[in-house]
Formats: structure tokens, C-alpha cells, sequence
């Protein structure tokens, strides 16, 4: 057991999630009443995680019809526990969205954790470099539907304590169990993928889309892609050194 580097990954994501809410808020405070335009920008700041950080790097691990199983699994999870939100409203409150958001980054947190239990990978220092960064858009993600839905910022810590504790106590739960099946690691890592892809499609691009021209919201989108390359970029510098 790695004690130290599960109580680091622990502390990394929190800080990680506190510096992401922490920016929101400065450019909210800067820019007032641009908060949707911000909700816009970290649907594109998720959307370049996804497409540049997390798929290569679980196509590169595991089997790809297995990833893509998950994937389906995942999404369609998500879609059984959105419609059954709509059947209670005609329309998702931004609450409902944050909790959508709060289960997908769980589950993410719990796969991943799981995967880097088992694999050994959380004890590099580049990758917990990239998993402290990768919690910043999340952060901002979190912190956007959050000032939406007018909860207090209280809630925010709670949200990313029990998020940063979900990948702490997943990083030991597999250097506990050790599953040796790399199948089922390809199928649950699939689900992870699939539910954060299903807030950041559906709820966040989704539902920006519907507020604003669609080609204001796919700039903004854009913009957030282009911060994320322009962060996988600096990241591989960071490793070439």
C-alpha cells in the first residue's frame, strides 16, 4: 500500500478542484454577468479533456470495443437518470445539472482511481502533475452551475471534498483488490467516460446552446478547446524536461 501517495492524490484533487472554483470566481467577478458565457467555456475546456487527455490515454491502455462497451453503458446510465429527472420537471433545474455534473466527475474520480490503484500509474510525478490540472476545469465546471443554481459557495467545498475523497479512497480500493482482468477495466473505465461525456454533450453544450446563437456558444467553446491544447501542449513540455 502507498498511504502517502493516496493522502497526496487526495489533497492534489482538492486543491486542484479549489483552484478551478477559485478562477471562476475571479472572472465572474471581473466579467458580471458573463457567468453563462463561462458555463460555455468549460463545456469546450471539458470537451478538449475528453478528446485530448482522457480517451488517448485509455485507448492506449486498454481495448478499444471494450472502452467504447463502457462508453455506451456509461451515456445510457446517465440518460435513464436524466429522463427520470424530466419526468418529475418538464425541464432540468440548474440544481439537477449540478448533480448530474457531481455524479459523472464521481464516477470518473472512482474509475480512474480504481485504475491507478491497480496499475501502479498514480506513483509518477507526471501523473499527478496531470491529474492535479485535469481537476482545474472540473473545478470551474462545478463552480459555474453552481453560482447558476444561486447555492452558496459552502456547498462547493463540500461537492469537492467528497469528489477528492472518491479518488483517495479508489486509488486504495485498487491496490486492494488488484483486478487482473484488463476487460473489465476497459468496461468500467468505457462508463466513466460515458457519463462525463453525457453532462458535458447534454447538459452543459446542450443547454447553452438553447440560451444563446449557437454561434456565439460554439466560439466560446471553441476558446475553452484552445485553452485545453494549449495546457496539453505545456504539459508535454513539462515532461520533456
Amino acid at each position: 500500500m502507498h498511504i502517502e501517495m493516496n493522502i497526496l492524490f487526495t489533497l492534489g484533487s482538492l486543491l486542484g478542484l479549489l483552484a478551478g472554483g477559485g478562477l471562476l470566481k475571479l472572472v465572474n467577478h471581473l466579467a458580471r454577468g458573463r457567468i453563462q458565457f463561462m458555463y460555455a467555456i468549460c463545456g469546450g475546456i471539458l470537451l478538449g479533456l475528453l478528446f485530448f487527455d482522457i480517451l488517448p490515454s485509455t485507448w492506449h491502455l486498454y481495448d478499444l470495443r471494450g472502452v467504447l462497451l463502457g462508453i455506451v453503458v456509461g451515456y445510457i446510465i446517465m440518460l435513464c437518470i436524466d429522463l427520470f429527472l424530466h419526468k418529475q420537471n418538464s425541464e432540468i433545474s440548474p440544481l439537477q445539472a449540478l448533480i448530474l455534473l457531481t455524479v459523472a466527475i464521481f464516477f470518473h474520480n472512482v474509475i480512474t482511481g480504481v485504475t491507478f490503484g491497480i496499475t501502479d500509474m498514480h506513483q509518477s510525478a507526471s501523473v499527478f502533475a496531470a491529474t492535479l490540472l485535469h481537476q482545474v476545469p472540473e473545478g470551474m465546471a462545478i463552480m459555474t452551475v453552481l453560482s447558476i443554481a444561486k447555492i452558496p459557495n459552502t456547498f462547493f467545498l463540500l461537492i469537492i471534498a467528497i469528489l477528492s475523497l472518491s479518488l483517495g479512497g479508489s486509488l486504495f480500493i485498487g491496490e486492494s483488490v488488484q483486478v487482473s482482468s484488463l476487460k473489465l477495466q476497459a468496461l468500467s473505465t468505457g462508463a466513466a467516460i460515458g457519463t462525463l461525456s453525457f453532462v458535458i454533450f447534454h447538459e452543459i453544450i446542450g443547454n447553452t446552446i438553447k440560451h444563446f446563437r449557437k454561434l456565439h456558444v460554439w466560439l466560446l467553446i471553441s476558446l475553452g478547446f484552445v485553452i485545453i491544447c494549449v495546457y496539453q501542449y505545456s504539459l508535454s513540455l513539462f515532461h520533456g524536461h
